[in-house]
């Protein structure tokens, strides 16, 4: 086991406190020296096993899964036909280490996976005109390949950006708890860069709290959807991270905008309450918040001169406005926005936003 027992009772009574007690999620256990003390068995592990050059990635996450499990996916999902840069011969520069703090197996819910023998898209990566779940699986005998992964408490293991995985949902009646899991990261920050300083985390330190909360807060804008956080939380998170941009990763930091953006467009769209769909996207929404609305605002404005994100459309739909085209030179630009490029169903970056088209939120993926 990647753990011992205390520190394992320890992460999972932390865990169940801040879920079932304190009504935050599980990531929030970040804030807490048992984590790090765990992550720093899980750095070496990753060190020993992947790439010299892979990297601690502060890529973390806690799960509580009370029921549903989550869809098949791969972890990145790189764009065109870049899969094969983020690879060195046939190690890859993604690696995430899964750590059951609870038991998981079928009836409580654990990981499946699709080995990369049968998997086309693994190395070569996938086209935009299939599926790749139907790739890997293409006929009734296929499907006997995929691969169910129990793990005993304290147990781990490693898999790649490229691996198609899943968890199952709760099996109904079962006695066993709800399962919990842990998971760390390590690439290669020429493919992706650690998310905040690395020293942070080195020679026997770890994180202050302030950069622990700096994580929990922008891990919890990137995985909004999947949490289900409220509108004043989110808020509450961009705006600490607003205030400790600086310490960020820039491309983690663009990341971390836009899914706020998309967040603020989610609770115009849906009503928290009863998650019926609200105005039709052709009027105009009160959103009867102005310090919401220039924060999406500046940062539609950032990504546009920036060009890391496309939001005239989503502008005037929101504010019943024009944000101005910015294009790549700074100038103005007057031509129609494209359409936003078709996305994998089941891929996890990058990652789809808005609605199932019926009134219902889609749901972000478990790494």
């Amino acid at each position: 086991p990647i753990a011992d027992e205390d520190q394992i009772s320890k992460l999972r009574n932390g865990i169940e406190h801040l879920q079932q007690k304190l009504r935050l999620p599980a990531s929030f256990i970040l804030l807490f020296d048992i984590t790090w003390k765990v992550a720093a068995k899980s750095k070496q592990m990753l060190a020993d096993s992947t790439l010299e050059s892979n990297r601690f990635q502060f890529d973390i996450l806690a799960w509580f899964i009370e029921n549903d499990g989550f869809s098949p996916h791969r972890d990145r999902q790189p764009e065109g036909d870049t899969t094969p840069a983020s690879f060195d011969g046939e190690d890859a520069k993604f690696v995430t280490n899964w750590i059951a703090i609870t038991e998981a197996n079928p009836q409580n819910s654990c990981l499946y996976m699709i080995p990369k023998s049968q998997d086309p898209g693994y190395f070569a990566g996938d086209t935009e005109d299939a599926d790749p779940l139907r790739v890997a699986l293409p006929s009734k005998e296929s499907y006997q390949h995929i691969r169910a992964m129990p793990r005993q408490a304290g147990q781990s293991v490693m898999f790649t950006h490229r691996v198609i995985h899943w968890g199952s949902k709760r099996a109904p009646n079962t006695d066993l708890p709800c399962r919990i899991a842990l998971s760390f990261v390590c690439s290669d920050p020429t493919y992706e860069k650690p998310y905040v300083e690395p020293n942070y985390f080195e020679n026997g330190q770890t994180p202050p709290f302030r950069i622990r909360l700096l994580l929990v807060c922008a891990q919890m804008l990137i995985y909004y959807q999947r949490f289900d956080l409220d509108k004043e939380f989110l808020k509450a998170c961009y705006g600490y991270c607003k205030d400790m941009e600086d310490e960020l990763e820039e491309t983690y930091r663009q990341k971390v905008y836009l899914e706020f953006v998309k967040a603020m467009k989610e609770h115009q769209i849906f009503d928290p309450a009863s998650k019926h769909c609200a105005p039709a996207a052709s009027e105009t929404v009160d959103f009867n918040d102005e310090d919401a609305d220039e924060a999406m605002v500046e940062e539609m404005l950032n990504a546009a001169k920036k060009g890391y994100g496309e939001f005239a459309d989503d502008y005037d739909e929101t504010f019943g406005g024009d944000v101005g085209g910015i294009n790549d030179d700074g100038d103005e630009d007057n031509a129609e926005d494209p359409e936003p490029d078709a996305v994998l169903q089941f891929a996890k970056r990058p990652l789809p936003v808005d609605s199932n088209g019926d009134g219902t939120k889609r749901t972000r993926e478990e790494r």
